[in-house]
């Protein structure tokens, strides 16, 4: 056994001292040497930014209000340091184990309980690395992003290994979803579905039929994984996202309130909340998310600036005044999304336009000028791209003030030099092709425009109207695959920081598209 986990490196992740004591001494009893500890997802995921681990032992209890190891691995895919060689196994309660799980991409390989015995304990380990032996001339082409050969090395492990047909099902149904064929991912799943029923299995069905538009397929499985009192990060996620393609902003917000429940500390669930809550109008709601969010998501992927911005706008709708509590909450959140960013002149810029905005709605004209004016200086020094990306959110944050004209002028300005910008191009064509009812060439070139310069909220935007008008044109053959572009588009902006205008439009689209979803699937 010591042959097997010679050179191996370990992580402990737990802060009982005690248990993390007498794991240390099995592990080095069955050969591990280098053994690594952590007592907290942060400093677990900075230890990983660093180096690489082969054996990770997660604790899910690591008190409340902490992140726990469960979302480490959430965490770490979010990084794209999640590997596929690595043996992930989470320390938990017999009992829990059962209701707790991962998607096909994002799950524990075993789970154990404490108090920890030493036979059991190395038994089942050295039974998963000897698995991870024999896979591990594919995982590590998985590592590697290389899909195609990974692909062929799963069929010729399925030859030599009929009894691993499931860990290589799954590895397909990965790689599928991983190059975008989602409707190859589907075939996988549903085929190992019909002869196991394993709720990664439905997750990842899930996950496909809605990538491919089979929305009403993806809604049953994942309210059947939901239904049995599993906690997955990813099936509350998806599912969420079903609600809101059928219509259901409601249903969305309560299921995310559940979640949040189970698993307070994910920073995606809260964000996806607060902005559900902001669809709603329920301001309070938002907040407290939004609050939640940013909280956690600190030092890790999910931390994103419109987390600030979009509390910013939340905290505005409810200012009654230039001295309130809302007022100086959100010009100090404000101060420290330019912190938090420092690096980041686009972050800085939106700050102080943001920070415009605050003072003129609090009537303190002589601040939202010298706001207005220095996110005008901010935006001069971005780079091209940059100030294209972000004039119409310029010229609808300054209106009223001082540099209202100037911002005017460097729009104009812009304009005649857009073309120069291969995204700016495209998005100038599709403007034009939409125009004369190029509705096809349209969407191809603000889909080029979207994929050079993603994130953009008026190229999304123009994308999914286009999107719609092509379904309305097609009458009862609605493409689902317009339908699938038209969400992955919508959920990748964050509703509540967009513009006032474009929250408008946003809302206007999403309920246009969620008439074509129902149509779809016969409701």
């Amino acid at each position: 056994m010591a042959n097997l986990f010679s050179g191996k490196s370990t992580l402990i992740l737990d802060k009982k001292f005690e248990d993390l004591q007498t794991l240390r001494t099995i592990l080095g009893q069955i050969g591990v040497s280098d053994i690594q500890v952590a007592s907290s997802v942060n400093m677990a995921l900075s230890l990983l930014r660093e180096q690489a681990v082969d054996i990770l032992f997660l604790n899910y209890e690591l008190g409340r209000n902490e992140k726990n190891g469960l979302q480490l691995m959430f965490d770490l895919q979010a990084e794209g340091r999640r590997l596929f060689a690595a043996a992930y196994i989470l320390v938990i309660e017999p009992e829990k184990s059962e209701l707790l799980l991962g998607s096909p991409e994002n799950a524990p390989d075993i789970y154990i309980s404490k108090p920890y015995d030493r036979v059991q304990l190395s038994q089942r380990i050295e039974k998963l690395m000897r698995l991870k032996e024999t896979l591990r001339p594919i995982e590590s082409l998985l590592d590697r992003g290389e899909w195609e050969a990974a692909l062929a090395a799963c069929d010729r492990h399925a030859e030599r290994y009929p009894g691993l047909s499931v860990y290589l099902q799954r590895l397909r149904g990965i790689i599928y979803l991983q190059q975008g064929q989602a409707e190859e991912a589907r075939k996988v799943f549903s085929s190992l579905l019909a002869s196991r029923d394993k709720p990664w299995i439905r997750i990842g069905l899930a996950m496909a039929a809605c990538r491919s538009g089979w929305f009403l397929q993806a809604r049953g499985q994942l309210d059947h994984v939901i239904s049995q009192q599993q906690v997955c990060i990813e099936a509350f996620v998806w599912r969420a996202r079903v609600y809101r393609l059928f219509g259901d902003l409601g249903e969305a917000a309560s299921l995310l309130r559940r979640a949040v429940v189970l698993q307070p500390t994910v920073a995606l669930l809260r964000g996806d909340l607060a902005n559900l809550a902001a669809m709603n109008n329920d301001t309070a709601l938002a907040v407290d998310a939004f609050r939640a969010a940013i909280q956690y998501s600190r030092y890790s992927a999910f931390q994103h600036p419109d987390y600030y911005f979009g509390l910013v706008r939340m905290l505005m709708k409810r200012m009654s005044g230039p001295a309130s509590a809302e007022a100086e909450e959100a010009v100090r959140l404000l101060e420290q999304a330019r912190r938090d960013f420092l690096d980041q002149p686009v972050i800085h810029f939106k700050s102080r336009l943001l920070a415009s905005e605050i003072y003129r709605n609090a009537g303190d004209d002589e601040q939202a000028n010298l706001s207005a004016g220095e996110a005008m200086s901010i935006y001069r020094r971005l780079s091209p791209d940059e100030q294209a990306m972000w004039l119409e959110q310029l010229v609808e944050g300054v209106e009223g003030s001082s540099v209202e004209v100037e911002a005017q002028e460097a729009r104009q300005a812009l304009n005649r030099n857009m073309a120069k910008l291969q995204w700016g191009r495209a998005n100038l064509k599709g403007m034009m092709q939409f125009r004369h009812g190029e509705l096809d060439e349209a969407y191809v070139s603000f889909s080029d425009a979207l994929r050079r310069q993603p994130g953009t909220p008026s190229i999304a935007l123009n994308l999914v109207q286009t999107a719609l008008e092509l379904c309305r044109r097609k009458g009862d053959e609605i493409p689902r695959a317009l339908l699938v572009a038209c969400d992955e588009a919508l959920y990748a902006l964050q509703f509540a920081a967009l513009t006032p205008k474009q929250q408008q439009r946003y809302l206007g689209l999403g309920r246009r598209l969620s008439d074509f979803v129902r149509r779809l699937d016969g409701e």
